[in-house]
């Protein structure tokens, strides 16, 4: 049997037993050539003594000490390691310290597979694995008022693999370099995870800069989903909204109707950057997928509600401070202002378009519930018509906003400054 066929044998069949799927022990004992006399009989019995190198070395009919032997030996005694470990019902760390062993024995023995994209399922599982168990480690580590260190931990080891996905001699799709998205997506995870959000600037870079070696169309839509909305976070960071709209709309329209919860988190970000170009969610909407923080602050931006807007943010606050989405939730507040000056305009209705600062001063008392007064009103109009949320001009001597008449006075924010 050549090395990288038995090789693939055994890497599918530890993963697959990782899995839960049940061991086959006979199964990896025939593809090490084992004679009965030496099988192990349960995974709980083995160790790191067993003799993995000379039944590599039987198998593959190489010497023992031929260069080729050692990933082969380090990574399958680090992955039964940990199986083992999961037979004898370790603790979440000890689960997640052998199985990152296993991990970073995998890079080194995957930098020596032959090229082509039979590897990515690997790539994909053992990466979305390591997370799972780092997951249940650091939530171990909290409960017990320890510190959490697994996701860390698992930065490097996934880097170290990302670093080795990229190292290919032939073209994408048909080689290493496949994986890296699967690499890129667990990375965006941790890193939100643990807020280092700056982070993922230099997957952002590499991304950008190889964009033509590698087409997202080439992954499961699953993938391209993850990965859209990885990006749409990013965009959102740093308040580029026309890209974050168009990445977090992608993985909206295409995400799995069934997957609830991915929605939610998906609609969480991108509702805001809706209710930026004025589109109101239904309420039906927002109570379906538990998104009950925006029901009430969309009804007081729609309507100009400025007291009711201010008490939502506030009573939301730590929520929005702690998703990064505090700032771009208070820009909606000159949405709210537009919306109430719309709404004095029309009750006014004023000849030649004109209206004194007085009748806006009026309405904004109004609807904060407490005094306003002619300077700060004054001051919020020339910040909206300088960001051109409303088209005129003040006259400060006669305290009277002169409004465009021959296009919308309070256009859109899709065609404003924010």
């Amino acid at each position: 049997m050549e090395v990288d066929e038995w090789g693939y044998q055994v890497i599918a069949l530890l993963a697959e037993g990782s899995d839960n799927k049940g061991f086959n022990v006979g199964q990896l004992l025939s593809l090490l050539s084992l004679s009965s006399g030496i099988a192990v009989t349960n995974l709980a019995s083995f160790n790191a003594s067993f003799p993995i190198a000379a039944l590599v070395s039987d198998t593959l009919n190489l010497p023992p000490n031929d260069s080729a032997i050692v990933p082969w030996k380090d990574f399958i005694t680090n992955h039964l390691l940990y199986l083992a470990s999961a037979a004898r019902k370790a603790d979440a760390g000890k689960l997640f310290e052998t199985f990152n062993q296993s991990f970073m024995s995998f890079t080194r023995l995957y930098k020596k597979l032959a090229e082509g994209r039979w590897s990515a399922p690997l790539v994909k599982w053992f990466c979305r694995k390591l997370l799972e168990l780092a997951r249940n480690s650091d939530g171990c580590f909290e409960r017990t008022g320890k510190k959490p260190t697994s996701h860390n931990d698992a930065v490097r080891s996934v880097q170290q693999q990302f670093s080795a996905c990229q190292i290919s001699a032939e073209k994408f799709p048909a080689s290493k370099l496949y994986s890296v998205i699967y690499c890129m997506n667990a990375l965006f995870r941790i890193f939100f995870k643990l807020s280092r959000i700056q982070a993922c600037e230099t997957l952002l870079r590499w991304y950008q800069q190889n964009q033509g070696s590698i087409s997202l169309k080439a992954y499961s839509m699953a993938v391209q989903v993850m990965f859209r909305y990885f990006m749409g976070r990013m965009a959102l960071y740093y308040m580029d909204e026309e890209q974050a709209s168009d990445a977090l709309e992608f993985a909206a329209k295409h995400c799995n109707k069934k997957a609830i919860g991915n929605k939610m988190l998906i609609m969480r970000y991108l509702i805001p950057l809706k209710l930026r170009k004025g589109i109101y969610p239904l309420e039906e909407l927002l109570e379906k997928y538990k998104l009950i923080e925006y029901i009430e602050i969309s009804k007081a931006i729609r309507t100009g509600n400025v007291l009711k807007f201010n008490q939502e943010l506030e009573y939301y606050e730590q929520q929005y401070v702690a998703r990064g989405l505090y700032l771009v939730i208070d820009k909606l507040r000159y949405m709210t202002y537009r919306n109430l000056f719309k709404k004095a305009l029309m009750m006014v209705n004023p000849p030649n378009k004109q209206m004194l600062i007085e009748s806006f001063r009026r309405a904004l008392e109004l609807s904060c519930g407490e005094e306003v007064d002619a300077l700060e009103t004054e001051s919020l109009l020339a910040h909206m018509i300088d960001n051109k949320h409303l088209l005129g001009y003040i006259i400060h001597e006669k305290g009277l906003v002169v409004m465009t008449k021959s296009k919308e006075i309070f256009p859109s924010f899709t065609n404003t400054r924010s």
